[in-house]
């Protein structure tokens, strides 16, 4: 089977994007199961209810969020009703919504979970690590899939190694830059440390550049306005996987620029 998963969708024009790449995508690669990160749909910040059904529709079947999951107050009137939406799972217990959504592809049992990166964050966060072994020990699967999103490229690489052999396919969120180190690491798990992001190629990870420059050059907080305008990227990881032995067979980094 082939899985796709889309790095975060950023915007009105990730949204764009989005629609008018993703069937062109599917049918290239003959894409069986989707995976995409919406925490940035809803104007660079959060999402929405009516944006989660926009990718169900678009017929993905798992949203992922992250640190801005809770970035829209809209989130809290619909996320314990939204089946297959899930936000890290080492956010505290008392947090809305659930960390993994478990799904039937054919007779292949999938888990897709999201775990969030403490270096660098200024969340209140779990051990990513050990809310994973609890995961692995009490969740029964034949395929597990993490979004981990994150700042620190160590720290991703570090859970990737230390989890390879035992989550199936592991791919980072969270910089909007998309990293050239797709691999299947030595005991077979893919892995990649960021999937990027699908939005404005030439904003500041999708923000009006001249916004975030001022920022920079005066210490001042400003605005992110999303950019709506000029070239598009659409980022992914495709990645072939055996039904029968649960082992990556081929990927494909998805890289597409207009």
């Amino acid at each position: 089977m082939n899985i796709l998963l889309i790095g975060d969708i950023y915007s009105e024009t990730g949204r764009n994007v989005l629609e008018s790449n993703l069937q062109r995508i599917k049918e290239q690669y003959k894409v069986n199961f989707i995976i995409a990160n919406g925490e940035n749909i809803a104007h660079g910040n959060g999402i929405t209810e009516r944006y989660y059904h926009f990718l169900l529709d678009n017929k993905i079947n798992v949203v992922t969020l992250g640190n801005h999951a809770f970035g829209n107050q809209d989130i809290f009137n619909f996320i314990d009703d939204a089946k297959v939406l899930i936000r890290p799972l080492n956010f505290p217990n008392n947090n809305p919504g659930k960390g993994y959504v478990t799904l039937k592809y054919n007779d292949i049992t999938i888990t897709v979970f999201q775990v969030m990166g403490r270096t660098f964050s200024n969340n209140v966060l779990d051990c990513p690590f050990a809310a994973t072994e609890k995961l692995l020990k009490e969740v029964k699967s034949d395929l597990y899939i993490c979004d981990f999103h994150g700042e620190a490229t160590s720290e991703k690489i570090a859970y990737g190694l230390h989890f390879d052999g035992l989550v199936n396919i592991i791919c980072g969120t969270h910089t909007h830059v998309q990293t050239n180190d797709a691999h299947i690491l030595p005991k077979g798990s893919m892995y990649m440390t960021d999937l990027g992001m699908t939005g404005a190629l030439d904003g500041v990870i999708g923000v009006e550049p001249s916004l975030i420059i001022k920022k920079f050059l005066t210490g001042m907080s400003v605005r992110h306005d999303p950019m709506n305008t000029g070239k598009t990227q659409f980022c992914g990881l495709v990645v072939d996987i055996d039904e029968h032995t649960k082992k990556i067979n081929d990927f494909k980094v998805i890289n597409i620029i207009e």
